[in-house]
């Protein structure tokens, strides 16, 4: 018995000084581990190699097309229509008399009017003849020609009422539908027809803020209207000054030929605005990839399997993409998911890498 116990107490003591020696093999926090005995994490991530590049590119968007010249012919004045000589769709020259309205009594009145006119030119001429005579005194003469002048007026006023009378087209064009009809009483102000001058048209469309300086007046623009299959190059003719507060545009104005009338004013047209390829090359990347602090603008790039940040300069942004004007060097890969769990020195793994960026806008 004596044996037995101390075979089981010699057991017991060779146990407790194999837990007390920490060289035991498999055991969590030998050398190797990382803190706290769990080994770190790697991230699994996409990466986009950095390339050089200096090509342009096409912004498009929609323009209205909408005449160079259009009026609403209408009545300068109210009266009974007496002639017409427009016609639904017709083309006019400049000063074609369209419309006419009665004038019968502005033309007795005017009668009237020459006659008074003769009359006081007859008077003053004879008092200017006795004044030089001394027959008459110098506020006879003031009196008659103030008559003289008042008696001209009249009749100036009453053939500026006549002009009124009659509608004629102030430009070359071609009308639309003819609104009223011989006999009718026309109100000042009551249209007649819509004279437009579509011989050459004008595109008006909005570039966003970004872009608000990349064209200028005299660039070419290229429109096409898909439903017609026409496609035609306009010029720039006119940049409003200012950029909308609200929408954060700058309008534009683009002159464009349609003497054969191939385009219909007041149509849509798909516009191409070829941006000129920037002199200084750039790096462009997804705009995911970048991340925002108060020092600025940073990416992550994978450097022998670790995480850097790399600070960069910005140019044009768009929501796919961001151009880097420095900070990056050709060959780096920009990591550009799982932006959010990175950190400075983390263990990175590209699981896969991007070769090209759709730099197209909305």
């Amino acid at each position: 018995m004596k044996h037995l116990l101390l075979i089981a107490l010699s057991s017991l003591l060779f146990v407790a000084c194999g837990s007390k020696d920490g060289s035991a093999k498999g055991t969590p926090g030998g050398k190797g581990g990382a803190p706290g005995g769990k080994p770190q994490r790697v991230l699994h991530v996409e990466g986009y190699v950095a390339e050089l590049s200096s090509q342009g590119k096409i912004f498009q968007t929609m323009a209205t097309l909408v005449p160079k010249n259009s009026v609403s012919l209408s009545a300068a004045m109210s009266g009974r229509l007496v002639s017409l000589t427009a016609k639904d769709g017709a083309v006019v020259k400049k000063g074609a008399l369209l419309a006419k309205i009665d004038d019968s009594e502005l033309r007795a009145q005017l009668k009237q009017a020459e006659s008074n006119k003769m009359l006081a030119e007859q008077k003053e001429q004879r008092v200017r003849g006795l004044f030089e005579k001394n027959g008459a005194t110098k506020q006879d003469l003031e009196s008659a020609e103030a008559s003289l002048k008042s008696a001209q007026a009249s009749v100036e006023l009453i053939r500026a009422q006549l002009a009124k009378t009659e509608v004629r087209a102030p430009f070359s064009g071609k009308l639309g539908f003819v609104d009223v009809s011989v006999g009718a009483w026309l109100n000042s102000g009551t249209p007649i027809a819509e004279l437009s001058d579509v011989d050459r048209l004008k595109a008006k469309f909005a570039l966003p803020q970004r872009y608000a300086s990349v064209i200028k007046v005299g660039d070419k623009i290229a429109l096409k209207d898909a439903e017609r299959h026409v496609e035609k190059e306009g010029v720039v003719s006119a940049l409003d000054v200012v950029i909308s507060e609200s929408s954060r545009t700058r309008r534009v104005m683009v002159d464009v030929d349609n003497s054969k009338g191939e385009l219909i004013a007041g149509s849509f047209v798909s516009v191409n605005v070829a941006m000129e390829a920037s002199n200084v090359q750039s790096f462009t990347i997804p705009s995911e990839a970048m991340i925002l602090d108060r020092e600025g603008a940073y990416v992550f790039v994978s450097q022998g399997g670790k995480a850097k940040i790399k600070h960069i300069t910005t140019g044009l942004r768009t929501p796919m993409s961001v151009q880097v004007l420095s900070g990056l060097d050709v060959g780096d890969t920009v990591i550009v998911s799982g932006i959010v769990s990175l950190r400075p020195g983390a263990d990175v793994k590209i699981k896969g890498l991007r070769h090209s960026i759709n730099y197209e806008v909305e």
